[in-house]
C-alpha cells in the first residue's frame, strides 16, 4: 500500500522510487532470468534485440523487447502477484493495461540516453498519449558512473518539450533544466510519468546497470494493444537481424548514444 506522502512525491516530482520492493532471493532470480534473456539468439518474429559496439571492437547486447510472453519464470514472477500493478493504479486513480517491456543492459562500456521524454505516441507514430506510468525494476544498483538515470523534478506537468526527429530534447533547454541523479538499489522498483524528462551517461565503471521496463497505459486510453504495438516498433526501429555487421549496428532509438 502506498502511502499519502509517496503520491504526493509521484504527483509533485512525477516519479517515486519503491525501495527493496523485492527481497534478496527473488532480486537475484530475476537477475538470473535477464541473462538467460541475453543468451538469446537473434528472433525474426519473437523477441526483438539491439546490440552496440564497445570501444575494445565487441558486440554487446543494448535492449531487448517483446521477451516475456518467452520466458515464462520471468514473467510470473514479474507479474503474476499484480504488486506492480496494483501501485502503478493507486498511483494513477485507474485501472492499466500494460503495452510493452524492454530490457536495457548497460553493460561496462556502453552507451548513455540522451535527454528525452519516453513519450511513445511522437517517434512511434501513435496518434494520441498512450503510456502513461513506467515500472522500472532494478536488476542492480544504479549510480551516475554506471549509467544511472537523472530527472528534472516537476517537468512531467509541462507537456512534450522540443525536440529533434530521434526524440532528443533542444540541447540548451535541456542544459537549462535542474537535474538530479536518482539511484537506486537491485531489487527497487522506480515509477516515473512517461512525461518526465530524463537521461543517463554511459557506463564508464566496470558495473552493470541492467534494468526492465513495464510500460502501462490508463485503461480508459484507446489504441494499439501489445501486438500491434510491437508490429509497429519493428516497423519503425527496426531490431538487429540475424546477420549483423559490427560497423554498422541498428540504433536501439533515437536518443541513444555512444562517446
Amino acid at each position: 500500500m502506498l502511502t499519502d506522502a509517496q503520491k504526493a512525491k509521484w504527483h509533485r516530482d512525477g516519479y517515486l522510487r519503491l525501495e527493496g520492493f523485492f527481497d534478496a532471493p527473488t532480486r537475484d532470480r530475476i537477475s538470473d532470468f535477464v541473462e538467460d534473456v541475453a543468451r538469446w539468439d537473434v528472433s525474426t518474429d519473437k523477441w526483438m534485440k539491439w546490440f552496440e559496439k564497445t570501444t575494445d571492437n565487441r558486440k554487446i547486447i543494448s535492449k531487448v523487447e517483446n521477451f516475456l510472453d518467452y520466458h515464462d519464470a520471468l514473467r510470473q514472477t514479474l507479474l503474476a502477484d499484480g504488486r506492480i500493478r496494483a501501485a502503478i493504479e493507486k498511483l494513477l486513480d485507474e485501472d492499466t493495461r500494460m503495452l510493452k517491456e524492454l530490457l536495457i543492459f548497460k553493460y561496462p562500456d556502453s552507451g548513455g540516453y540522451r535527454p528525452h521524454q519516453d513519450i511513445y505516441h511522437i517517434p512511434h507514430k501513435i496518434p494520441e498519449r498512450m503510456v502513461h506510468a513506467i515500472a522500472a525494476v532494478a536488476i542492480d544498483d544504479a549510480a551516475p558512473d554506471n549509467g544511472g538515470l537523472f530527472f528534472t523534478p516537476g517537468r512531467h506537468k509541462e507537456g512534450v518539450f522540443p525536440m529533434d526527429a530521434g526524440g532528443v530534447i533542444n540541447p540548451d533547454l535541456a542544459e537549462s533544466f535542474e537535474w538530479e541523479p536518482t539511484p537506486w538499489k537491485a531489487g527497487d522498483v522506480f515509477i516515473f510519468d512517461d512525461y518526465a524528462p530524463h537521461y543517463s551517461l554511459p557506463n564508464k565503471s566496470d558495473c552493470s546497470r541492467r534494468v526492465i521496463y513495464l510500460v502501462f497505459q490508463r485503461a480508459s486510453t484507446g489504441g494499439p494493444d501489445r501486438a500491434e504495438y510491437n508490429r509497429m516498433k519493428r516497423a519503425y526501429n527496426p531490431p538487429e537481424g540475424k546477420v549483423s555487421d559490427l560497423e554498422d549496428l541498428k540504433k536501439p532509438n533515437g536518443i541513444f548514444y555512444r562517446d
